[in-house]
C-alpha cells in the first residue's frame, strides 16, 4: 500500500504540476503512444474538466468576455489557484478575487461585478434547504416581543452590491440579447431563493438599511431607528412590518428570535 500511495502521489504531482513529477517513469509505453503521451493525455483531460467548471459557474462572464478572453482567464486562475476540494463545485470560489486583482480584468470593474453576481447565484441555489417562518407565526407575537426580535435569514438570502450598471449586463447577457455600455450605477442587489427557484430585485435604500440590520441579528427598535432616516416617525412602523411581511413571504426568514 505505501508503494502505491507513493505512486498515486507522484500522478496527483503531475496532473498539478507535470516539472515536479517523475512518475512517467513508472509508466509503460505501448505499441500506440509513449509513456510521456499517455501522461500528457491525463494531464490534459484533467485542465479540461477544471475549464469546464468554471464555464459552467461563470456562463454570462464567458459570453461577456468572449471565447479568447476567458480563455486567457480560465488558464491564469488554474495557475494561480489550483484545485483544493474534492468537489468541483468549489473550484471557482476565488475568481472575484482574482478579477479584482489581477490585469487587466481589475481595470474592467464590471468583469468582478459579473463574478459577484453568478457566484452569489450559485451560492443561493446551492444553500441548505431550511423551514420557513409563516406570517401566522409573526402575528402570534406577544406586543412586548416586538422590541427585541430579530430574524434568522437562510443562506439563500445573498446581498450583491454594485457600482456599476454590471446587473444589467448579466441580465441582458443572460437573456442573449446586447448588453448595454458600462456606467456608474450605485445600487444592491437582492438574491434569493423561493419554491425552489432563484429570485432577484434591486433594493431601495430604506429596504437596505433596514435588511442589512435585521441580516446582522440587529433587533426590531434598532431597525426601526434605522429607518427614521428614511420616512416620519409616524411611518415607520409600518414600512418596518411591511418589510418583515414582505421576507416572510418571499421564504427569507428561517427563524424568528
Amino acid at each position: 500500500m505505501d508503494a502505491l500511495h507513493k505512486i498515486q502521489n507522484k500522478f496527483l504531482d503531475y496532473l498539478l504540476d507535470d516539472t515536479q513529477s517523475d512518475i512517467v517513469e513508472q509508466i509503460e509505453s505501448d505499441p500506440k503512444h509513449s509513456a510521456k503521451q499517455r501522461m500528457t493525455f491525463y494531464g490534459n483531460a484533467y485542465v479540461l474538466r477544471l475549464k469546464e467548471a468554471l464555464m459552467t459557474d461563470y456562463e454570462v462572464l464567458h459570453s461577456y468576455l468572449g471565447d479568447e478572453h476567458f480563455e486567457n482567464l480560465m488558464q491564469c486562475y488554474i495557475q494561480k489557484y489550483p484545485s483544493q476540494h474534492t468537489s468541483l463545485r468549489y473550484f471557482g470560489q476565488h475568481m472575484i478575487e482574482l478579477t479584482e486583482q489581477q490585469q487587466p480584468y481589475n481595470q474592467l470593474p464590471e468583469v468582478a461585478e459579473i463574478a459577484k453576481i453568478e457566484q452569489a447565484f450559485a451560492n443561493s441555489f446551492d444553500a441548505a434547504d431550511c423551514s420557513c417562518v409563516s406570517l401566522n407565526q409573526l402575528a402570534e407575537l406577544k406586543p412586548e416581543a416586538w422590541a427585541s426580535l430579530t430574524l434568522r435569514f437562510n443562506n439563500a438570502v445573498q446581498l450583491v452590491p454594485q457600482h456599476y450598471n454590471s446587473f444589467q449586463i448579466w441580465q441582458a447577457l443572460n437573456n442573449e440579447e446586447h448588453p448595454p455600455e458600462k456606467q456608474p450605477d450605485d445600487t444592491t442587489w437582492l438574491i434569493y431563493r423561493q419554491e425552489l427557484v432563484s429570485r432577484y430585485r434591486a433594493l431601495e435604500p430604506a429596504e437596505l438599511s433596514a435588511l442589512t440590520i435585521a441580516m446582522s441579528s440587529g433587533n426590531f427598535s434598532e431597525l426601526c431607528e434605522a429607518l427614521l432616516e428614511h420616512f416620519s416617525e409616524e411611518e415607520t412602523p409600518q414600512h418596518a412590518v411591511a418589510y418583515l411581511q414582505q421576507w416572510i413571504n418571499d421564504q427569507m426568514v428561517c427563524e424568528i428570535c
